[in-house]
């Protein structure tokens, strides 16, 4: 005959908990479940979930490296040697109303060498260049945020670091604005508007833009 102990333990719960297993079982249904059970299963569920959140993550960081880009622009059109190009990239969240400023605003390289642009602190990134070599010239703006941006470029020939226009803000030196053509740049005009110049940097791009000098009179 088989012992009153195993007969009790075949029983559903909470029958088959002897008084000096109870602390050792559980009931799970009709079925006894060990609680060192319990704790392995509950172990390999934590490990499963902290492995899905960490591929997340790891899914999620080459988006955050595509967050910014490398802006080129190659400028043409010079007409000698004299003097500098200063490059202006205006952000859009920046007063567009004021691209580029038509007053005799100075458009100084507030910050010199190659960092990339802080537009947290700076509202312009502005960079001078001193190399006019062939006539032409490349500058590369490392590491932009993503987003729409709009370059005024200007031949700063007098090498005073500012636009220099003339009597009722004619222009007096050659500039040129991204998106627009040389031939459509008014030669009397400072400046145009910052939406026609707009464009979106969403990866890595090459601008061309061609200066235009105001009639010499």
């Amino acid at each position: 005959m088989a012992r009153p102990d195993r007969i009790l333990r075949s029983l559903p719960l909470p029958f088959a908990v002897p008084q000096r297993d109870r602390g050792k079982w559980r009931a799970r249904g009709s079925t006894a479940i060990p609680e060192a059970l319990h704790a392995g299963v509950a172990a390999r569920r934590i490990g499963v979930h902290l492995g899905i959140a960490l591929a997340a993550l790891a899914g999620a960081a080459p988006a955050l490296a595509d967050d910014f880009a490398d802006l080129r622009v190659d400028i043409s059109g010079l007409r000698s040697y004299k003097g500098r190009v200063v490059l202006a990239l205006w952000a859009d969240a920046t007063d567009s109303s004021k691209y580029p400023d038509h007053t005799k605003i100075q458009f100084r390289d507030e910050r010199p060498g190659d960092p990339p642009c802080d537009f947290a602190n700076f509202p312009v990134c502005i960079r001078s260049i001193g190399s006019l070599q062939n006539l032409t010239v490349s500058y590369t703006f490392p590491h932009v945020p993503e987003g729409d941006y709009a370059v005024f470029v200007f031949h700063d020939e007098n090498s005073n670091g500012i636009f220099d226009t003339g009597l009722f803000k004619r222009p007096i030196e050659g500039r040129g604005f991204s998106q627009t053509l040389p031939e459509d740049v008014n030669p009397v005009a400072a400046r145009i508007g910052f939406y026609k110049a707009r464009f979106a940097l969403a990866a890595p791009r090459t601008l061309v833009i061609g200066l235009r000098y105001p009639p010499r009179f």
